[in-house]
C-alpha cells in the first residue's frame, strides 16, 4: 500500500476545511459589519440572523453549491432564479441549511451529483420538478 497518495489525499482534505472554515469565518463577520443592510441581504434568502449563524456552523455553507446542483439537472439557474425569484429562494434556504452539504459539494466536484443527489439532497423534489418543467432549461 503506498502511503504517499493517502498522506496527500489526508492533507488536501484538511487544507479544504481549513479554508472553508476561514471563509465561513469570513461570512459571518461580514455580514455582521453590515448591519441593517445585512439583515435586509439575509432576509432576502430567507434567512434569519440566526439561521445564518446556524447555517455557518456547517461544512461549505460558504460555498454556493445550489446553482451547480441546478446545472447538473440541465436547467440554466440564472433563468430558473429570473423566472421563480421565490421558489429559487425557498430551494437556497434549504440548501443553506443542509447537513450533506460536504456531501453535495464532493459530489458536484465529483461531477456525480445526478446519480445520488436523492440520497442526500433535502431538494430532490424541487430540483425534479424543476428539471420537468422544461421552460429553464440549457441551451444545447
Amino acid at each position: 500500500m503506498n502511503t504517499i497518495p493517502m498522506s496527500y489525499e489526508l492533507w488536501r482534505l484538511v487544507v479544504l476545511r481549513f479554508k472553508d472554515w476561514r471563509q465561513r469565518r469570513a461570512s459571518v463577520l461580514e455580514i455582521s459589519q453590515l448591519g441593517n443592510d445585512g439583515e435586509r441581504m439575509l432576509a432576502e434568502c430567507g434567512l434569519s440572523r440566526s439561521d445564518f449563524r446556524q447555517a455557518m456552523r456547517l461544512a461549505f455553507a460558504s460555498k454556493i453549491l445550489l446553482p451547480e446542483a441546478i446545472k447538473s439537472k440541465g436547467v440554466d439557474a440564472e433563468t430558473f432564479e429570473n423566472r421563480y425569484p421565490e421558489w429559487n429562494r425557498d430551494m437556497r434556504r434549504t440548501c443553506m441549511m443542509c447537513p450533506a452539504r460536504r456531501v453535495c459539494s464532493d459530489r458536484l466536484e465529483a461531477r456525480d451529483f445526478e446519480a445520488s443527489y436523492r440520497d442526500f439532497c433535502p431538494n430532490a423534489g424541487n430540483l425534479d420538478a424543476l428539471a420537468g418543467r422544461g421552460d429553464c432549461r440549457l441551451a444545447s
